[in-house]
């Protein structure tokens, strides 16, 4: 079997473009079609961004929030539904629910914890830390004109709100938001793992596309995934920056229930946070510790970057599964401290109520585009409703197509 795989991946190198660079460990090959041009579209962007930043904001605003909802938010919406259906059906229906994402014959390298930490780690850790909170108390303000928040359908109380909040959350980060990676771990796998390829995204399409994987089309989906991936991540990266940059601040700060605790009582340190971003500081002012700020925000990305970097060189056993494990670990500890420390019999009481109501409402909410929220205020003359009421034109785009782009 190892040998068939061997094979199969030498074969694999041998019909596609690549070039080796370098002797013994030092040995890279690469494919150069797909590295140059991915490389030359990427620091593109980058230039452009730099040199013209204003026009880059507004174009990627309105391709963003604009003309991707306006268009393809029925896509994004109905195609998390289809490999959410796809999927239960492979598992718990076809033959193929006990197929082994290795060689038969192969037991599993890493145990179940160890695997979900680093699938954990990788997918969604960032961002369910700061959004778990963040988000549902946004939907429960009504900020950004959630639908079902009672000041926009009318009826209602602030109990339902908090429900249907958390509900929306439970959903954003449930089974929708796992079959994204779901589907392309599984696949990646089993052309992997299972039929020896090379670890790209071309080879998925094998079954589809067969041999042309080796020529423009697979290195055309290759350039694609290592674009729109480096892009994710960036995204990722930026937002965990700045949920770094402010919570340190905080604790530098000393903040708790609005107040400062770690500032001197100096008259020069009465505005702590004017060397912030967009603040100035008055004469005889002056900032206080850790500032929310680009300067900071760039520095926390390059520590991240080279600790993932050094992660990533250590290999697989001895960088990300430790890092993962740790990075879980700390995680748990900050769960079940909240959990513990707190109101715990409430926090139990919520989580059964909220994901009882998400299992009731998923059918619902699974579907649902803002059809007619979209189309805006009925003065905009694209027959939005004429009581007003409802939620606003910009909420699904800003957040559950946000999370699935």
């Amino acid at each position: 079997m190892a040998a068939v795989e061997g094979e199969q991946m030498q074969e694999a190198f041998r019909r596609c473009r690549h070039l080796e660079v370098g002797k013994g460990l030092l040995s890279v090959a690469i494919n150069p079609v797909v590295t140059i041009v991915s490389t030359l579209l990427i620091w593109i962007f980058v230039i452009i961004c730099v040199v013209e930043p204003d026009y880059m904001l507004k174009a990627m605003n309105v391709a963003a929030f604009s003309w991707i909802p306006e268009v393809w938010t029925w896509f994004y919406i109905v195609s998390q539904d289809i490999w959410i259906l796809v999927l239960i059906f492979v598992m718990a229906v076809s033959k193929y629910g006990s197929l082994k994402l290795g060689k038969d014959d192969e037991p599993p390298e890493y145990s179940f914890v160890t695997w979900f930490s680093m699938l954990f780690s990788a997918g969604v850790a960032i961002g369910l830390f700061y959004y778990s909170v963040a988000e549902p108390v946004w939907h429960y303000k009504g900020w950004g004109g959630a639908r079902w928040a009672h000041g926009e359908k009318g009826y209602g109380n602030d109990n339902e709100d908090a429900t249907h909040a958390l509900m929306i959350s439970w959903y954003h980060w449930g089974l929708h938001g796992w079959i994204p990676y779901t589907t392309m771990g599984a696949v990646l796998a089993i052309m992997s793992h299972r039929r020896g390829f090379p670890l790209t995204i071309r080879y998925i399409f094998w079954p589809l596309i067969g041999e042309r994987c080796y020529g423009w089309i697979g290195d055309a989906v290759d350039v694609l995934s290592i674009v729109t991936t480096i892009f994710g991540v960036c995204t990722s990266l930026g937002l965990g920056a700045m949920q770094v940059n402010q919570g340190m601040q905080r604790l530098d700060h000393g903040f708790f229930q609005g107040v400062n605790y770690n500032i001197p009582a100096d008259p020069k340190y009465s505005t702590p946070l004017c060397g912030g971003t967009g603040q100035t500081c008055a004469a005889g002012k002056e900032p206080y510790g850790i500032q929310t700020n680009v300067a900071t925000q760039i520095t926390t990305i390059i520590v991240i970057t080279v600790v993932a970097t050094l992660s990533v060189v250590s290999g697989m056993d001895r960088g990300i599964v430790n890092l993962s494990r740790f990075n879980f670990a700390l995680g748990m500890f900050l769960l079940f401290a909240v959990l513990f420390l707190g109101e715990t019999y409430f926090c139990l009481d919520l989580i059964v109520q909220t994901f009882g109501y998400y299992v009731f409402y998923i059918m619902k909410v699974a579907f649902q585009t803002d059809a007619f929220e979209r189309l805006g205020k009925m003065a905009f003359g694209l027959g939005g409703a004429p009581d007003g009421s409802g939620g606003s034109d910009s909420w699904l785009s800003g957040w559950t197509i946000f999370y699935w782009g």
